[in-house]
């Protein structure tokens, strides 16, 4: 009878056991996915590098997701539904400009210090000055506008930053895309092709 309790219970333990590192082994690549997914949203146009990075690791994550929906144990419990709803989550806030609008806000003194501190009238210059969360690689300010590119933003052939523009938008019409973030601040974007 002793055998059987003590049987029973470590047949148990190793269930709990392989539930455990199942839930690890399918939960750290969906979050890791998503980390990297909202950190390639973060730059205005999103980062290059980090959305090709971010597409084989959402699909390695799936692989992993499908294939542990092979075990009936795991189908059976509340935590299948975590990767897709990650998933889902990470692709709503994505879509809504959430990382780059909260990036955005919480570095947005630094950025009106920085351009205040840009004196004058100013050709492209280079430069590599990390701005609140973004990396500001150029900056420029021509008839009252001051355009901030960000370092590894944009697509292919595309450019993307912030303009400041303290008495409108009428400055800015040079651009692809134009988003309003505030009053003064827009994220821009020029394509090349």
């Amino acid at each position: 009878m002793r055998a059987t309790v003590r049987q029973d219970t470590e047949t148990g333990g190793d269930r709990t056991r392989w539930s455990r590192w199942l839930l690890a082994a399918l939960t750290i690549p969906v979050i890791t996915t998503a980390i990297v997914t909202l950190m390639a949203a973060t730059p205005p146009g999103g980062s290059f590098p980090l959305v090709l990075a971010a597409i084989p690791a959402w699909l390695l994550s799936g692989l992993l997701w499908l294939g542990a929906l092979l075990f009936r144990g795991y189908r059976r419990t509340p935590w299948v539904l975590a990767p897709p709803l990650a998933a889902l989550v990470t692709f709503a806030l994505v879509a809504l400009d959430v990382p780059m609008k909260a990036a955005f806000l919480v570095s947005e003194p630094a950025l009106t210090r920085y351009v205040e501190s840009v004196p004058g009238e100013k050709r492209w210059e280079s430069t590599r000055d990390h701005v609140g969360l973004f990396t500001v690689s150029r900056f420029l300010r021509q008839d009252g506008v001051t355009e901030l590119v960000t370092a590894d933003s944009g697509g292919f052939l595309e450019e993307c930053g912030f303009a400041y523009v303290p008495q409108g938008a009428a400055g800015l019409l040079d651009f692809s895309t134009v988003d309003r973030l505030t009053d003064r601040w827009y994220a821009v974007c020029i394509d090349y092709d």
